[in-house]
């Protein structure tokens, strides 16, 4: 996997961990902020209930990203560790094994066939303050997303369906959540990029407040793995640097 792909997951994992990390608004403000539809403020409301006390998650997770013009989609599965406010883990086991570590500010993208660990921050790498700010506490999914039903009010084969659109000036474009109509925990969910990129994650074998160790969120580099910065971002606008095709 090259850096770039890894760059990539690493984001829309960034994202997903972000969303089930930050919970729902408060019950009192969703009738408020979703009336008239009174089912929906209930729904948001019982899925707020299930996350509210969850300091931990541990989840197994199947990753599957249809790239736009090409007919297979690439599928990843792994383990997902979460604690709050501001660590994670993602271990992809399948079909190769990399790591990303999130603690606090900073990322760490573990690729173990390259023998190099890649060093980034979080605002880097989602391009953007809002889920940033999710996943430090600072604001809550009703104040930067619209919540609606996806596909119509209601359960469907077991599950809730919401849609989410920021209402900010970010370009983070509407995501899906699934969430299980019985225990109210998120089991899937759906990105979509600019580039046609469709993005789902599926978690299952869901594990919450089980008393992790602090040792599985800090990063040791293996043995032989150089740990590198990733480099600077060009200021926006920036022209984009070109190879030097000076004949010698």
């Amino acid at each position: 996997m090259c850096a770039q792909t890894t760059t990539r997951f690493s984001m829309v994992a960034v994202v997903v961990a972000v969303l089930m990390m930050s919970g729902f608004p408060d019950p009192a403000r969703s009738a408020t902020l979703q009336a008239p539809d009174a089912q929906l403020a209930g729904v948001i409301s019982r899925v707020e209930a299930a996350h509210r006390d969850t300091k931990e998650l541990q989840a197994d997770f199947t990753q599957t990203t249809q790239y736009e013009g090409f007919p297979t989609p690439a599928i990843s599965k792994g383990r997902l560790f979460i604690r709050r406010p501001d660590q994670m883990r993602w271990d992809y086991k399948e079909p190769s094994r990399h790591q990303i570590y999130v603690n606090g500010d900073e990322v760490i993208y573990l690729v173990p066939e390259h023998q190099q660990a890649i060093r980034s921050t979080m605002d880097r790498e989602v391009q953007s303050p809002v889920p940033l700010m999710l996943l430090a506490g600072a604001a809550t999914l009703s104040e930067r997303f619209a919540i609606s039903w996806e596909g119509g009010p209601g359960a469907t084969n077991g599950r809730y369906r919401l849609q989410l659109t920021s209402k900010g000036s970010d370009t983070l474009a509407p995501l899906t959540i699934e969430a299980d109509a019985k225990d109210f925990l998120i089991r899937r969910v759906t990105l979509h990029d600019a580039s046609g990129t469709l993005t789902i994650f599926e978690f299952s074998s869901i594990k919450l407040n089980s008393g992790l160790d602090t040792a599985l969120f800090t990063f040791a580099p293996p043995s032989g793995v150089e740990v590198v910065d990733a480099p600077p971002l060009l200021p926006q606008g920036a022209p984009t640097p070109k190879d030097d095709i000076t004949p010698k």
